[in-house]
């Protein structure tokens, strides 16, 4: 069958509404529903569903497609993967595709192979727990109170050697090679230079990593005596596991959602350990990230099943500042994120088990705001007893202050630093450019004289229900009061089948905003209402938010730290400026 006709066969067979309500709380508005779009961070529904075109778009970041693109960009998975699920749910058998479009064959039969070694191998190194050879294995579990049902639950194993997983994988039919691809195994010379394979986790007590499809897509191994190895291994990166879109635990949340359970917030820790500990005092909303910072693939995923997230990481200076990665990334994406109190040099395994469930429900009481742990953390650079101390503390707690959106939020955290060091809230405002004065009323912002000509144009081309305008070209203007209002007003509008609504603006809106409209609507566009004149606009508008994300990604490379952190904004510059190439080329208003 031809893969663009099976394409469109799955898209018409699944409720694309439904779909999205897995993920979103949707509002009805007319004929279409609106959502917090998942894809960025956001508190104002912008996302868009059309049941009747099978089509979703963000008025925010301009990411849309169907349903297919919508459940690969959810899932982080790719296109087939997508098309493979709602082909099953929609009870459509996949067909060998062909076509222009077909995507590049990935053997389905080589993956489905490591993914059937994966799970045998989980299963056997669960067995192994009953060996004679798992003593010290047994002692651990024992030692760290782990119950016989949270080592089903998790599917706790163990590795008795080097070589015994490799020789019961050989003798259930697995070659070496699909033992080193699944990243299980690897390759060794012997002394006499003969090549053997060996179990990389051998004599390690074994955790599957099972990913939101219920897949076991890896492990994690922890030795369980004094070694030179490493204290926890990971599988290397394969083609079924990737560390940077895995979340330990985030299966327990998947069910929990399915089965209606309400998710009130997310604890996201380091380490198995800590994850299990947790699961066993009945915190069953624990996950945890693989040992590396936060990445944006991950807060996308946790955004999915809950907007809250307390991060619970070890009380000392290296979980401190991988809690600060973590909380800047899940809050550049909308998420609500508090830190846990958790005492001084302790992580939440030790928590539980030294103060037990009620103990560590205190630590969350107590759970820090975002704003909140970085003052703490900041203070602790400083002596406050020390007068360049209290100056140097106040500059660094205001200069945190200040980025802060909220006023309100922002003024009753300089009231704290003012307690802390004795300096006048005066001061403390101008320091973070507050400069209010409160003996004059603040004057009225004039939101249309702001708009570029060519958004009071599109604006102005909206209302008046121009054939040539596409309504998400309004996600280019600039947002303010009046102009999202108006957008919102006349968009419902639309919905209605109304087409001149000038009028019904006038009456809806504020006598402010029905100023603004009439004196945008007297602007003479006279002899440049066309498409032609419209397409300039939208082409130079696309232009300068392209630079601008350029610019705002080349200053994030300019600030990263890590290598890792480094090559994204490299790869996102890429990108834009791709898309800025292509917007040259083919958008072709304008040549610039």
């Amino acid at each position: 069958m031809d893969f663009t006709e099976f394409c469109n066969q799955v898209i018409d067979r699944t409720d694309l509404v439904k779909l999205v309500s897995r993920y979103c709380t949707l509002k009805r508005s007319g004929s279409r529903y609106f959502a917090c779009c998942p894809f960025h961070g956001e508190r104002t529904p912008s996302l868009s569903i059309s049941p009747e075109t099978k089509l979703f778009y963000c008025f925010g970041c301009h990411k849309g497609g169907n349903a297919i693109t919508f459940l690969r960009d959810i899932e982080n998975i790719d296109s087939i993967d997508a098309i493979k699920l709602l082909a099953e749910e929609a009870g459509l058998e996949m067909p060998e595709l062909s076509g222009s479009k077909a995507p590049k064959k990935v053997d389905k039969d080589h993956q489905a192979r490591l993914y059937a070694l994966l799970k045998d191998a989980a299963k056997h190194y669960n067995e192994n727990l009953k060996s004679a050879s798992a003593v010290e294995a047994n002692k651990y579990i024992k030692k760290r109170n782990i119950p016989d049902n949270i080592i089903t639950r998790f599917g706790i194993g163990y590795s008795i050697d080097r070589f015994e997983m490799v020789n019961y994988l050989q003798k259930k039919g697995y070659s070496y090679k699909e033992m080193k691809d699944a990243g299980l195994a690897d390759k060794k010379l012997s002394a006499n230079e003969k090549e053997y394979y060996y179990d990389v986790f051998h004599e390690r007590l074994m955790f599957p990593i099972i990913d939101q499809f219920n897949q076991v897509v890896g492990f994690g191994g922890r030795v369980l005596v004094k070694t030179d190895m490493a204290k926890y291994r990971n599988t290397s990166g394969t083609q079924l596991f990737d560390k940077s879109k895995i979340i330990y635990g985030l299966n327990f949340l998947k069910k929990n959602k399915r089965e209606g359970k309400p998710i009130k917030f997310i604890i996201m820790c380091e380490g198995y350990m800590d994850v299990i500990a947790l699961h066993k005092a009945g915190f069953d909303t624990a996950v945890a990230s693989m040992g590396t910072a936060l990445t944006p693939q991950q807060a996308r995923m946790l955004k999915n099943y809950c907007e809250n997230v307390v991060i619970s990481y070890d009380g000392d200076s290296a979980g401190q500042k991988a809690t600060l990665r973590g909380l800047d990334i899940l809050s550049s994406y909308g998420l609500n994120v508090k830190v846990a109190a958790l005492p001084e040099g302790k992580d939440p395994d030790e928590v539980i088990n030294e103060f037990g469930p009620d103990g560590y429900k205190k630590c969350l009481a107590e759970s820090l705001t975002l704003t909140e742990f970085k003052l703490k953390n900041i203070k602790k650079d400083y002596d406050l007893s020390d007068k360049d101390g209290r100056a140097k503390y106040a500059k660094a707690a205001v200069e945190c202050i200040s980025k802060l959106e909220d006023p309100v939020a922002m003024e009753e955290y300089l009231k704290v630093v003012a307690a802390e060091t004795g300096y006048e809230m005066s001061v403390l405002r101008s320091q973070a450019g507050m400069n209010v004065k409160e003996d004059k009323p603040a004057e009225v912002k004039e939101e249309l004289s702001e708009l570029k000509p060519e958004e009071a144009f599109l604006l102005s081309s909206f209302i008046k229900g121009k054939e040539y305008v596409n309504a998400a070209d309004m996600a280019l203007i600039k947002k303010t009061d009046f102009t999202s209002a108006v957008i919102d007003s006349v968009t419902e509008s639309r919905m209605k089948g109304l087409k001149d609504v000038s009028a019904l603006l006038y009456s809806e809106l504020s006598e402010e905003m029905s100023k603004k409209i009439a004196a945008l609507l007297e602007k003479d566009f006279a002899e440049k209402e066309n498409a032609e004149y419209y397409g300039i606009c939208v082409y130079d508008l696309m232009l300068d938010e392209l630079k601008k994300e350029i610019k705002k990604a080349t200053e994030m490379y300019n600030k990263a730290k890590s290598e890792e952190e480094k090559s994204e904004c490299l790869a996102e510059i890429a990108a834009l400026n791709k898309k800025m190439k292509e917007l040259k080329t083919n958008g072709g208003f304008k040549n610039r």
